[in-house]
Parts: structure tokens; C-alpha cells; sequence
């Protein structure tokens, strides 16, 4: 037996409509404009906020990661024994070139 299931999506457009006229009716034909234009700023004003609070995130993570990469870096750096040029000097026949 099917059931019906109840699913709320976007309203179509008969609701938006329903919608538009009850805003318009509360808050009349002059100051419609003026509740647009102030949504509008305060949908830009959240938007810079939660862009300004993911740099500072992503600020704070990259420390972070540099200093796990630097520190692999360093561990994985082979060091040769016996070897001049592992002493810092320079081998022999650069020493040769050099004189």
C-alpha cells in the first residue's frame, strides 16, 4: 500500500507569489524597497563576516601545516657518513679548482 510522504522543498512559484503578497500587504508599497535594500545590506554584511572568519581559519591552519612539512622535511634529509661534503667542506677536486 503507498503511503504519501510528506517533502518540503522550495516553494513554487504560486507560493512565492502567496508569499510576495503577504510582504506586501504588511509592509505596504512605500517601504518595500527600503526592507529589500536593508536585507539586502545585512545578507552582504554576514557574507564579508563569514569570509573575513575563514581567512583567519585558514591563517591559523597554515602555521600549522608548515611547520609539520618543515619538521618531515628535516627528518627525511639522508646524512651520508664519511663524507666530506656532509662536513660542509668542499670535496677534493673543488679544492683543486679553487686554488
Amino acid at each position: 500500500m503507498w503511503t504519501p510522504t510528506l517533502v518540503i522543498g522550495w516553494p513554487g512559484p504560486g507560493e512565492l507569489l502567496i508569499i510576495f503578497a503577504i510582504v506586501l500587504l504588511l509592509f505596504g508599497g512605500s517601504k518595500l524597497p527600503q526592507v529589500a535594500r536593508s536585507m539586502g545590506q545585512a545578507m552582504r554584511a554576514f557574507k564579508e563576516e563569514a569570509n573575513k572568519l575563514k581567512s583567519e581559519i585558514e591563517l591559523e591552519a597554515e602555521p600549522e601545516t608548515s611547520k609539520k612539512t618543515t619538521e618531515t622535511t628535516e627528518k627525511k634529509e639522508p646524512v651520508a657518513q664519511g663524507s666530506s661534503a656532509s662536513a660542509g667542506q668542499p670535496e677534493a677536486s673543488e679544492q683543486k679548482s679553487s686554488r
